[in-house]
């Protein structure tokens, strides 16, 4: 039979069959070029798709494990060029020991009374014979008002255990008005006063009495 017009091909056969170019889906007969074009833009699809996470993929990095240029999703920071950084350690200077830091060493006139102190000379006098210092007693004096003799000059004090100074400049130049408490060895203290005249340094004379 002739066909009518708008109806494909095979539109009279039985059915599952359809004519060439056509494809029967279901009750539905479609082109075979319309299926092609479905399966083409859906090839299509995927492969934009894939290229499109690939693309994304490559330029974020791996951000879980930090194997781009950031760590733990966080980006570095690239230092600039022109040379590395070089961390120098702190110096440290130990301070100076006290054995290495210089101290004046006394002189003669910070340890010794001045010739003109006549006082001081007197005091000083007494106190190296309290220290047992009788050699540098006599030197002071002891060898000007203590006779002759060191050894009966230095017996003399045999039975002195201390003794007390009260000195005091008198109006002359080198005489010193002297007050004596002489403590012995059994307790009892003995008395002296007098004047002792200083020059030179060292003791000259002395007019003691004891009371």
């Amino acid at each position: 039979m002739p066909r009518e017009s708008g109806v494909p091909g095979g539109a009279g056969r039985a059915t599952g069959t359809a004519g060439y170019g056509y494809v029967r889906v279901g009750s539905t007969i479609l082109p075979q070029w319309l299926l092609w074009l479905v399966a083409a833009l859906l090839v299509g699809g995927g492969v934009a798709a894939y290229v499109l996470a690939d693309s994304s993929s490559d330029s974020s990095g791996d951000w879980s494990t930090g194997s781009s240029d950031g760590a733990a999703g966080v980006p570095s920071t690239t230092l600039p060029q022109g040379g590395d950084v070089v961390s120098v350690p702190p110096t440290y200077v130990d301070p100076p020991s006290p054995s290495s830091i210089d101290t004046p060493t006394p002189t003669p006139s910070d340890t010794s009374p001045s010739p003109d102190d006549a006082s001081a000379i007197v005091e000083e006098y007494y106190r190296y014979i309290n220290d047992e210092n009788f050699s540098a007693a006599w030197d002071l004096g002891g060898k000007n008002i203590g006779g002759a003799s060191y050894s009966r000059w230095v017996s003399g004090f045999d039975t002195t255990q201390s003794i007390d100074l009260t000195a005091v400049n008198d109006a002359s130049p080198g005489q010193v008005r002297a007050l004596l408490h002489a403590t012995q060895s059994d307790g009892s203290v003995k008395v002296f006063q007098g004047t002792y005249t200083v020059s030179g340094g060292e003791i000259v004379s002395a007019d003691i009495t004891r009371y």
